[in-house]
């Protein structure tokens, strides 16, 4: 790979001389509107500026017009808001990324060559051959079919041959733009077409002429894009929802991050379906938590906290893309930074798909060893369209009958220099606006935020119970608070609820108390730590919560899809049994009656 990889740069290299013997040199420069501009940017480089669309659950639809809409908004964003120059350490006082303007793009065109240096050079040349969205890429992150609450799939449902055929149709219709994917959960769903797994897997394999399930990309000179995906459904020893990277996959992906090490600049962005434990990003607890499918490996205790440690030791890896979750932007904990690696929640652009009523898409674009911008593409906030380029295609129209595109909106940027994360409203505050995108924030409702929680421990939060000996609470208090047991574990009481959290991470595992099941008792903590209890002060009853066969405490809810659609069977197999017996038996008592009245 590293051949090829050398072999590419001499190419370009080689282009680059005969684009300057070949360029006449007798074409008269255009001055551009400002001159001390054009001689200010002659030190930026844009071989290592890239563009990202980030597509969270893709879930299409059988009225597929919100979805191309979305894409036409992408596209409309990789329009209006172009490449980011680096000046690298060259760019006298002004440091700040310089945006590929049309402008400055027609004044390279008509100035001489001999006139040029080797990045405007290299810039007209990936412009010739590449066109005007070169340098932009695509990942989708999974779920690429519609859900289907039946027991059974039909054509066109997730994971089947046809829902990998019609997302390969949707997604080359980003103007040819390449693109990647990785699998999730839902991809592997094909329960009625696919007997495993592997077959299932392959699949979609096929489908997008994908060698491995994993990928990786490069973007830039310096640039690196890893993917992961999940590689099984019906094998999965409890939630089939369980996003799970097997050990291949995993042993890959370290292989790839040492390999590219951040002493030699990398800066590495991953993707995959969910994210990983310890990253912070917010998490629904009556849904993914209680399922046991929040995380990757969330169910594997030997693997899931792999990942967090490899991102700790490797400041190169910088962001960490994933969805799963079908949450918006603007909910807390979205982006949450841990070390030099930011972890980004994507949303969905469905309306079927949505949980809030908000589509959005993450756009990012880098800019080499500067910065990371990352955006918000608002789908269901429409403005008019006012660029001087319009997108091909139909585009949506507002009520006044005009054109209209989605509002793109600035939420952070990742300083490469400082490895901070900043968020759009202090760039406001500190007088910096970004790159011209709004940095407008829809409040988010009282609602979302009791929903859409789950309560993550600190370190010194004021919650932690440090001597325990008797009562914790009850489900009549509001008391948010978490402990260590004897051996280890850490549990929590939240929301009525209590919760076990990872040791390492003190991210949420799963529960393992319920609120029904809390009704009306406390929670009690003796002999040291040891024992946990659930106390009826009417019925004069304790219940010990014994921990599971793993030394866990949290209970594994959710089971396989597999055997529960046996289960179904089996039970709908012994109705139509009773059903069937039932009429015989009427029917003989029916005959038996008329003959005892003849």
């Amino acid at each position: 790979m590293m051949m090829c990889w050398r072999c590419s740069i001499l190419c370009v290299n080689l282009l680059l001389l005969l684009l300057v013997a070949v360029l006449p040199r007798s074409i008269t420069a255009l001055a551009s509107n400002n001159n001390n501009n054009h001689h200010i940017n002659n030190n930026y480089s844009f071989r290592d500026s890239w563009s990202i669309i980030t597509l969270g659950d893709l879930h299409m639809e059988d009225d597929m017009t919100m979805h191309n809409q979305a894409r036409q908004d992408c596209l409309h964003a990789l329009r209006d808001y172009p490449l980011l120059g680096s000046s690298g350490s060259s760019g006298g006082g002004n440091n700040k990324p310089f945006p590929l303007t049309r402008d400055y793009l027609q004044t390279l065109q008509e100035s001489p060559a001999g006139d040029l240096t080797p990045n405007q050079l290299h810039l007209l040349l990936n412009r010739a051959t590449m066109g005007e969205l070169g340098q932009s890429h695509i990942v989708s992150l999974g779920d690429l079919g519609r859900g289907n609450k039946n027991s059974r799939h039909e054509p066109g449902d997730a994971g089947t041959t046809k829902c990998f055929q019609m997302a390969k149709q949707y997604l080359d219709g980003f103007a040819g733009i390449p693109y990647d994917l990785v699998a999730g959960n839902h991809d592997l769903e094909a329960l009625s077409e696919f007997e495993s797994d592997h077959d299932n897997l392959q699949a979609w394999m096929d489908c997008f002429h994908k060698p491995t399930p994993q990928f990786h990309k490069y973007i830039g000179t310096k640039t690196l894009l890893l993917g992961l995906s999940t590689v099984q459904f019906r094998e999965a020893p409890y939630s089939s929802h369980e996003v799970y990277i097997d050990d291949k996959q995993l042993e890959w992906f370290q292989q790839m991050v040492e390999s590219h090490p951040n002493e030699d600049g990398w800066k590495l962005l991953v993707f995959s379906h969910a994210p990983i434990m310890g990253s912070g990003l917010r998490v629904l607890q009556d849904v993914h938590i209680k399922s046991g499918c929040a995380w990757l490996n969330h169910c594997s205790s030997n693997t899931r906290n792999r990942f967090i440690q490899i991102v700790k030791q490797n400041p190169q890896i910088k962001c960490w893309s994933s969805g799963h979750f079908h949450l918006s932007h603007e909910l807390q904990n979205t982006l949450v930074q841990v070390g030099s690696c930011t972890f980004v929640q994507v949303g969905v652009m469905g309306p079927k798909s949505t949980r809030d009523g908000r589509r959005q898409t993450r756009f990012f674009r880098g800019c080499a060893e500067d910065c990371i911008e990352i955006y918000s593409i608002n789908h269901h906030v429409r403005v008019p369209t006012t660029t001087a380029s319009p997108v091909d295609g139909d585009n949506q129209t507002d009520d006044g009958g005009g054109e209209t595109k989605a509002e793109v909106r600035l939420d952070a940027t990742i300083d490469l220099k400082t490895g901070g994360l900043i968020y759009a409203r202090e760039q406001e505050t500190n007088g910096d606006e970004g790159s011209g995108a709004s940095t407008t924030t829809t409040t988010t409702t009282e609602r979302d935020q009791e929903w859409f929680q789950a309560y993550l421990p600190q370190e010194e939060d004021g919650c932690y119970l440090e001597d325990l000996d008797g009562s914790i609470g009850d489900t009549s208090s509001d008391k948010v608070c978490w402990w260590h047991m004897a051996d280890g574990k850490v549990l929590g009481l939240h929301q009525g609820q209590v919760v076990e959290y990872d040791a390492e991470t003190l991210a949420p595992l799963g529960v393992v108390v319920t609120e029904e099941q809390l009704h009306n008792r406390e929670v009690l903590v003796v002999q040291n730590k040891t024992t946990l209890a659930l106390v009826d002060d009417i019925k004069q009853d304790i219940e010990v919560v014994h921990p599971n066969a793993d030394g866990s405490y949290w209970r594994k809810l959710s089971r396989s899809k597999v055997i529960r659609l046996d289960e179904q069977a089996r039970e709908e197999v012994a109705k139509r049994w009773m059903d069937q017996n039932q009429r015989h038996r009427t029917e003989e008592d029916d005959i038996g009656k008329r003959n005892a009245d003849e």
